[in-house]
């Protein structure tokens, strides 16, 4: 029974490495390769005996298949002595390789005594931040899955705020505007529209979501810009920013609904709406052309979709 259990591990392993590539898994290898041969080499002797605590131990509170493994078999506490015993043949390896007999022992005993402890269930309760995102699911979606990436912005403008170095901090915010308008770069469900009353109620609503996000999710960067003093090219970067911003959020979120397809939103992005995004952050005119192209999308929604609110 236990051959074939790990027979299949051995079939799902070879078949996560085949649908991830073959470059891919060389990479991996490698990864591998160097981590044995930095454990083989590192000075302290109990850093093996911790990456194998913490391979079998995170293994043994992340597994779900203990009820599974009931059915099949009545000593399962045996059965996860052998596989962890199994997983702790390279660490093992290693330890002996350098001579170090008490920490396989240590090993060994971890390895068996690891299927008696009990496992701990953790439980995270999502943390509703409704100050820092307003609108639709989509910038849910968006800040939970990016907001490391917002963090590490945030950071590294503060790092170059403390230096004197504000180029960076505006660097930082025109990339978040770049990320940020990937809310509403997915394909959209049409029936989303029928949560709207009419077009108008859709716009408003649109409006409200864009500039309360592009609003909030700027002030740290608007503070460090202001934190060495107010500066008149501070001022008019942060108003054409915000302006910037706010209207190519709302350009974004008219135009999916303009060109569903994937390909044509990615082509429109690279081709005119980020170039128009950087350029009106400096030169505060250009956003005449955002009000222009947003004016052709409300009408090209409008009629597409009217029929939707009749």
């Amino acid at each position: 029974m236990f051959g074939y259990y790990i027979t299949l591990r051995m079939q799902s392993g070879l078949r996560l490495l085949k649908e991830i590539g073959v470059f891919r898994s060389l990479f991996l290898m490698v990864l591998l390769g160097l981590g044995i041969l930095v454990l083989c080499k590192v000075p302290n002797r109990w850093m093996p005996l911790l990456f194998d605590l913490l391979v079998i131990g995170g293994y043994h509170l992340m597994r779900k298949d203990e009820a599974f493994l009931r059915s099949l078999t009545r000593n399962v506490k045996g059965f996860f002595l052998k596989e962890y015993l199994l997983l702790s043949l390279p660490f093992l390896g290693i330890a002996g390789i350098r001579g170090d007999g008490l920490v396989a022992l240590y090993m060994l005993f971890a390895g068996c005594l690891m299927p008696f402890l009990r496992q701990v269930r953790m439980r995270t309760k999502p943390v509703r931040l409704r100050f820092f995102y307003a609108g639709n699911m989509e910038q849910i979606r968006m800040f939970r899955r990016t907001g490391w990436i917002y963090l590490i912005l945030v950071g590294v403008s503060l790092l170059g705020c403390l230096h004197g170095n504000l180029r960076i901090t505006k660097v930082a915010m025109l990339a978040w505007g770049i990320i940020h308008s990937g809310a509403y770069c997915l394909e959209p469900d049409p029936h989303i529209l029928l949560k709207y009353k009419n077009f108008k109620m859709l716009q408003s609503l649109e409006w409200k979501s864009n500039a309360w996000n592009a609003t909030v999710l700027s002030l740290p960067f608007g503070g460090m810009l202001f934190a060495l003093g107010f500066r008149t090219e501070e001022v008019l970067f942060i108003l054409s920013f915000e302006m910037a911003f706010i209207l190519y959020l709302q350009g974004m979120t008219l135009f999916r609904w303009v060109c569903p397809a994937d390909i044509g939103r990615v082509i429109m992005q690279v081709a005119l709406f980020i170039p128009l995004f950087v350029a009106s952050c400096f030169i505060p005119y250009l956003n005449l052309v955002w009000l222009m192209l947003i004016g052709m999308f409300s009408y090209v929604v409008y009629v597409k979709w009217s029929t939707v609110w009749r």
